[in-house]
């Protein structure tokens, strides 16, 4: 019988809550032996327990880097007007959030040139379409204005898409109301 089965956090999920298993695990252990030890006050479970007591600390600094980390989950970056945010063709690996300022969609006319299918402001999203389909950037974004956007990595987009219902009902509306817009292009 596999460990994977015991520990199907390990063998699934993203590299945060295998860490938080680990580190879940290392406390566990530990704290067992300890309660082991001093119930029954067998000297090679006290022996044992020592020997693992550094399990304590290292589980507990693997908890803190996670939690660390995960605060991080809405990154703000500024632009200068002009500026390119990503472009059409471009690996879709963010998703964004309009703090403030005004951006434009762009999108690749058979001539080349670019034409400006959209502006969106604060609190409008962008970048989902190609995180959720897994394929390049459809338009290019470019600010208007300067502009501060929210940048969400894959992992955090998806945990919350996942597992947020309301947050998965609204970027499903989103994502149908694009392709249709792409659709009609």
């Amino acid at each position: 019988m596999s460990v994977w089965k015991f520990v199907p956090a390990l063998r699934t999920g993203d590299w945060r809550s295998k860490l938080m298993t680990c580190s879940q695990l290392m406390i566990g252990t530990a704290a067992l032996l300890s309660l082991l030890s001093m119930l029954t006050r067998n000297p090679l479970l006290l022996v044992s327990f020592m020997s693992v007591q550094g399990l304590l600390l290292v589980g507990v600094i693997c908890f803190v880097i996670v939690a660390l980390i995960s605060q991080r989950t809405l990154v703000t970056e500024e632009y200068g007007p002009g500026d390119i945010i990503f472009r059409e063709g471009d690996p879709g690996r963010h998703v964004y959030i309009v703090k403030s300022g005004t951006v434009e969609v762009l999108v690749q006319q058979p001539d080349g040139t670019q034409r400006a299918i959209k502006q969106l402001g604060t609190g409008e999203t962008f970048g989902e379409m190609a995180l959720l389909r897994q394929a390049p950037r459809s338009a290019t974004i470019r600010t208007v204005t300067a502009a501060q956007v929210f940048k969400i990595s894959p992992d955090d987009f998806l945990a919350l898409y996942t597992h947020l219902p309301r947050v998965k009902e609204t970027f499903s509306q989103i994502m149908m109301d694009r392709l249709g817009e792409l659709e009609r292009r």
